[in-house]
C-alpha cells in the first residue's frame, strides 16, 4: 500500500511539474483517474514536504520551492547552460526579446536557461518547459541537423502526412542555417532559433529569441545580429573541453519519456 502510495504521490508531482497554471485536487483526480480524496491528500503531502505551493492561499497548487529546487538540480546537469548565458544575455540586450537555451533530450527539446526581455509581448514558458523535438522553432533546428536515420526514427512519431511537412521544414532549415516559426504560445508572435552542436556529439543545443512581433521579411537584420551573436557561442563550443558533452549521449531516445 505504502508504494502505491507513493507511486500515486510521483504521478501528481509529474502532473505538477507538466501544467501550464495552477491545478486543484479536481483536476488532479481528472488526469490521472483517482479519487478525488486521493488526489486531496497527494497535493497534501506534496505541500507539507515544499513541492507544491498554494497559489494566492487558495485550494489550487502550484510548483513549491522545493520542486524548484530539483529543477535547477537538473539544470546544473549541463555545463553548456553556464557557457550560454554570456550569449542569451547578449542576444537579449541587443534585440530586447527574451532568449532561451534548449537542449536535446530524446525526442523532446527541454528549455534550460531563460533571459527575459522587455519587448517581448508574448508569455514565454518557464524553465524545465518541455515540447516534442517536432515542434516549435527551438526543437525544429535541432531535428533538421540529425542523421538522416535518427531524423526518419523521430518522424516515425507523427502521421505521415505531417511528417513530411516536417521533413520539408527541416530541409529550409539546413539551408538557411535557423528556424523562423510562428510561437506555439497562445499570445502568438514569432520564435527564430539557431542551432549549437559539437562536431564529436550528436545534436544537443539550440539558442532562441522569442516574442519577435515582425514577419521573416522584416526581421533579416536582426537574424543577421543573432548570427553573429550565435556563431561566437558556436565557436567556443567547438573548442569547449569533452565536459560539455551530454551526460545522456549512451541513452537510446526511445528510453527517454517526457510526455
Amino acid at each position: 500500500m505504502a508504494v502505491k502510495s507513493s507511486r500515486t504521490v510521483f504521478e501528481v508531482l509529474r502532473e505538477m511539474s507538466k501544467a501550464d497554471g495552477a491545478l486543484g485536487a479536481a483536476d488532479i483526480a481528472k488526469m490521472l483517474g483517482l479519487p478525488l480524496s486521493t488526489a486531496a491528500r497527494a497535493l497534501n503531502t506534496l505541500e507539507a514536504a515544499g513541492y507544491v505551493a498554494r497559489q494566492n492561499g487558495s485550494a489550487r497548487f502550484v510548483i513549491g520551492k522545493s520542486g524548484q529546487r530539483l529543477a535547477y538540480a537538473f539544470m546544473a546537469q549541463f555545463p553548456i547552460r553556464d557557457l550560454a548565458l554570456p550569449y542569451l544575455q547578449q542576444l537579449t540586450l541587443l534585440s530586447g526579446y527574451s532568449s532561451s537555451l534548449f537542449i536535446r533530450l530524446g525526442w523532446y527539446a527541454v528549455r534550460i536557461a531563460l533571459i527575459s526581455g522587455t519587448s517581448s509581448i508574448v508569455n514565454v514558458a518557464p524553465i524545465g518547459e518541455t515540447r516534442p523535438l517536432t515542434s516549435g522553432a527551438p526543437s525544429l533546428a535541432m531535428l533538421a541537423q540529425l542523421p538522416e536515420q535518427e531524423l526518419t526514427r523521430a518522424l516515425q512519431r507523427l502521421d505521415r502526412v505531417v511528417a513530411e511537412s516536417v521533413r520539408e521544414q527541416c530541409a529550409r532549415i539546413r539551408v538557411q542555417g535557423y528556424a523562423y516559426q510562428v510561437s506555439s504560445l497562445e499570445s502568438g508572435g514569432y520564435d527564430l532559433a539557431f542551432p549549437v552542436s559539437h562536431p564529436g556529439w550528436s545534436m544537443f543545443a539550440s539558442v532562441a529569441l522569442e516574442g519577435l512581433m515582425v514577419s521573416l521579411e522584416q526581421s533579416r537584420g536582426q537574424i543577421d545580429q543573432a548570427r553573429q551573436v550565435i556563431a561566437a557561442l558556436q565557436d567556443v563550443v567547438a573548442r569547449g573541453p569533452a565536459s560539455l558533452a551530454p551526460h545522456y549521449e549512451h541513452v537510446s531516445p526511445d528510453a527517454i519519456d517526457l510526455g
